[in-house]
């Protein structure tokens, strides 16, 4: 089989990509190995970050947090139908997020808004965080919060949104054997299939080191960001946003469905070389010293833990924004740093692999290979839970 670009990867990265070149008029394919969005997208909270959060940690890279700060009006606009692609039926959980401050956080709270407010003053942010009125504020954080501020960015399904992006190209999408793949010059061979794509797109997450191992790539591209999220089930009523304490968000919690939560942030990466007993247990604190009004009694608590496969950087920091770049004669690597960058990530990769192939080759369609993958399943469906008391 003969096509434009071939791209691994499943996730949010891979099927943004699949749709950018489709819409271009190319033939692209998509193979995924497990199913889609397993591993960093499904896994993911769904916030459609504007760059707020991450503004308060200080302002060095202006372009990424500007890049940043464009991304919630353009999913809005996509999810709403008015942009390509098409999310309309993608369910949206929340049109906005709260950035709290917890009592007795008044230094802190000088200190992010000191912040945030040249970044504001910069014009990095797409909207400026608004004050919420007390009897405004969300139940479970009525006695805990010194101050809520709302940002204008939305929460959606991970699931639904692997589903109805998949949805507009499924016959494309194909789940591969990765035990079967080999790499020959430009020759993709997958047990008794050959693949000739003029391009190959990397966008596997953290399987992007063994695609390039294949392809006989050695250098080290690739950097593992570990973290140990925490899950919460019980009486609990919806929530997402963010404990900010000095800068940093402590705590970023979100409801998924009804009576979970999600919650990530900093305490995820505090958990992320735990063993399970004392990860608990120190969430538990955690979370209590945010949210003390919260009864953890009636709840119960599981972790799971997720990596963020990123480019290599050279002091091993957080990738400031997306990478794409080619590793080898058409053989293109790409790694985002966030969901909400996916449709960046996506736009460079086309603007590079365009530039080399130029025009489409007016390949047929591709006909069918192997089985279509299903949506990856979420974190809480298979989740060992215990009592958080």
């Amino acid at each position: 089989m003969r096509v434009d670009v071939l791209i691994f990867g499943g996730g949010a990265s891979g099927l943004w990509c699949l749709d950018r070149f489709h819409r271009a008029g190319y033939v692209a394919v998509l193979l995924e190995a497990k199913a889609l969005g397993a591993g960093q997208t499904i896994q993911a909270q769904g916030i459609i970050h504007g760059g707020g959060k991450y503004a308060l940690r200080g302002v060095r890279d202006f372009a990424s947090v500007r890049t940043t700060s464009e991304m919630p009006e353009r999913w809005r606009r996509c999810l709403s139908g008015a942009d390509e692609p098409s999310l309309e039926g993608v369910q949206v959980l929340s049109q906005r997020c709260y950035l709290w401050l917890p009592r007795g956080s008044l230094v802190a709270k000088a200190q992010s808004w000191g912040v945030m407010s040249v970044v504001g003053r910069a014009g990095l942010l797409a909207s400026r965080p608004v004050k919420v009125k007390k009897k405004d504020w969300p139940e479970t954080l009525r006695h805990c919060a010194a101050a809520i501020f709302a940002l204008s960015e939305q929460v959606i399904s991970t699931g639904s949104f692997l589903k109805n992006l998949a949805a507009l190209h499924e016959n494309h999408i194909f789940l591969y054997d990765a035990t079967k793949i080999s790499v020959k010059n430009s020759r993709i061979e997958i047990g008794n299939e050959t693949i000739e794509p003029r391009v190959t797109v990397l966008t596997a997450g953290s399987g992007n080191a063994e695609l390039l191992r294949r392809a006989g790539i050695q250098r080290d591209l690739m950097q593992l960001r570990p973290l140990k999220m925490v899950l919460l089930r019980g009486p609990l009523p919806p929530l997402y946003g963010h404990c900010v304490i000095g800068g940093k968000t402590q705590l970023t919690i979100t409801a998924p469905v009804p009576g979970v939560w999600q919650v990530g942030g900093e305490i995820a990466e505090l958990l992320a070389h735990e063993d399970d007993e004392v990860a608990c247990q120190r969430a538990r604190r955690e979370i209590h010293r945010w949210i003390p009004e919260l009864d953890l009694s009636k709840l119960d608590v599981a972790l799971y833990n997720a990596v963020r496969a990123e480019a290599r950087t050279s002091d091993f920091r957080r990738p400031s924004g997306v990478h794409a770049s080619y590793v080898a004669p058409g053989i293109v690597a790409a790694w985002p740093t966030k969901l909400c960058l996916a449709p960046v990530l996506a736009d460079d990769v086309f603007t590079l692999v365009s530039a080399e192939l130029k025009s489409p080759a007016g390949f047929d369609n591709p006909s069918p290979l192997w089985p279509k993958p299903s949506v990856a399943p979420y974190p809480w469906e298979n989740a060992e839970w215990f009592n958080a008391a």
